[in-house]
Order: structure tokens, then C-alpha cells, then sequence
């Protein structure tokens, strides 16, 4: 696959990193690789220099997945980029799924797969994206498909732009994709199952459920400013009912978090690192 830039973004995920990336150097050894370590504190950068000298590493403090992402596709060079988790598991033909949609649909920005969760279920994006998936046989046009894993032709990168790095670590992938919308261009659902482990750069800390809220808040600013008020009164609402009927005491801290925010005005500074 000379045509391919794959940039693997990671953090503190050092088992699962050398695991991915041996499959990319199983299946896809002829793709330009780059990966971005995210300020890893758990050996992952070395264990990358020892094991896989032939990519590119590139180690930055962690400033979010967007910064990351944009970090490492400035460095590629082939007309298709790949950006993807280090906990997305490729095997042999996933990567040739997408770019085979990519060139059959003109105007296509972004393209994704059907992510699979260990257990063998679709990965869940809520009750109003389980439609996508419905009679999924061919590739089809969707409002926005998971960053877990996307594959983005060079002149729709040029075009569009890189991910958004005001967010941090949720919802850059559907401002990505509505941007590219809104731009004219498509994004692509495929039906082709991929393995998408989850979670394995995610802490159990409240900072990350807030950040969550927060880019959501951001999203709908930007993009449905109408709306941004009674999703900002909604989100207020909930944590407020959070508060006090939560019994988690980390959820607890997460509602108050993202109150504090909404009540500061400050929804432009992440909650994270």
C-alpha cells in the first residue's frame, strides 16, 4: 500500500501500541507510518524506537488528540492519510476497504469502518447512530463516523484542514466531519468490521467525562449557535440532577466540573491534561 500515510496516535498505552503497530508491519508494511507518542510516561516511545525502527516517532507533550493527530499528519507524504487509535486493530483488507471507497466516491473526505468492540457488538455512538448501521451493504453517506479510524484523501486534508485542536479528546471527530460536510464534501460509513478495543487511553477521571460535556458545549456554539443556549441550560440542568442524585462520587466530581465551567463562561479551556 504505497499510497498510504498512517498516523498512529498513542498515550500511555504501551502494550496495546506494540500491538497495533505489529499489525500494521504484518499487513501493511509498504505504508508510510508515523507515530505520535502523547507525553507517555509508561516506556512507550522507547519500546518504539527499539521494535520498530522503520517509522517515524515523534514524541509531544500531550496537548489532545487533535493536536496530536495534526502533528503527525504535517509529516506524511502519500495521497492518503490514516489516522487511527493505537487500540484499533487492523487485519489484512481493512485498510483497502476504505481506500476502495475513497476512490469510487467523488467529493469524499473522511471515510470509516463499522467499529466491533472485543465482544464482537457494534460500538455503540448512541441510539440516534444506530441507524447507520442499518442494511449497511454498501458504503454510505452518514453525518460523521468515530476518529478511532479514518482514512482522508491528501486533497480533502488540504481542503478541509486538520482536526480541530480547541477539543481535546471528544467530539473533534464530529466537528472533523461536519466541517467537512459543510465544506461540500462526504463522509463515509463501510461496512467493514473493524476491531476497536476502547477505553485504553482513557483514566477513570472525572476530568475526562467533563471534557466530554465541554466539547459537546463547543460543538453546538460553533455549529448550532440557535441551539447552544438550550443545550448549555440542558447540560446545567443534568448536573445538577447529577449532583445530587449520583451515587458515584467520580461522576459526582465530573457534573460538578462541567458546571462550574458552564456557570465561569469558559468553555475554551479543556479540562485536560
Amino acid at each position: 500500500m504505497h499510497d498510504l500515510s498512517i498516523v498512529v496516535v498513542s498515550h500511555n498505552a504501551r502494550a496495546v501500541l506494540l500491538e497495533c503497530l505489529g499489525r500494521l508491519a504484518q499487513h501493511y508494511p509498504q505504508a508510510e507510518v508515523i507515530v505520535v507518542d502523547s507525553g507517555s510516561s509508561d516506556g512507550s516511545a522507547e519500546a518504539v524506537e527499539v521494535q520498530f525502527p522503520q517509522y517515524q516517532l515523534i514524541r509531544t507533550e500531550n496537548r489532545g488528540y487533535p493536536a496530536a493527530v495534526n502533528q503527525g499528519l504535517a509529516r506524511t507524504t502519500r495521497p492518503y492519510l490514516v489516522q487511527m487509535n493505537s487500540d484499533v486493530y487492523l487485519q489484512a483488507g481493512d485498510l483497502e476497504a476504505l481506500l476502495q471507497a475513497a476512490q469510487a466516491h467523488a467529493r469524499t473526505a473522511l471515510v470509516g469502518p463499522t467499529l466491533i468492540t472485543p465482544e464482537g457488538h457494534y460500538q455503540s455512538f448512541g441510539p440516534l447512530y444506530a441507524f447507520n448501521y442499518w442494511n449497511l451493504y454498501k458504503p454510505r453517506a452518514v453525518a460523521w463516523i468515530s476518529g478511532a479510524l479514518t482514512l482522508m484523501p491528501r486533497a480533502a486534508y488540504e481542503a478541509i484542514g486538520g482536526m480541530d485542536e480547541r477539543f481535546f479528546f471528544y467530539n473533534d471527530d464530529l466537528e472533523w466531519c461536519t466541517r467537512a460536510r459543510r465544506k461540500g464534501w462526504q463522509v463515509l460509513l463501510v461496512p467493514r468490521r473493524v476491531l476497536h478495543l476502547g477505553g485504553s487511553s482513557t483514566p477513570s477521571n472525572p476530568r475526562f467525562l467533563a471534557e466530554g460535556y465541554r466539547g459537546g458545549l463547543l460543538y453546538t456554539r460553533e455549529y448550532y449557535p440557535a441551539l447552544h443556549g438550550l443545550h448549555k441550560k440542558a447540560v446545567w440542568l443534568e448536573a445538577h440532577l447529577r449532583i445530587w442524585l449520583d451515587p458515584n462520587p467520580a461522576r459526582k466530581a465530573s457534573y460538578s466540573l462541567i458546571l462550574n465551567k458552564i456557570n465561569e463562561g469558559s468553555l475554551g479551556i479543556p479540562f485536560l491534561p
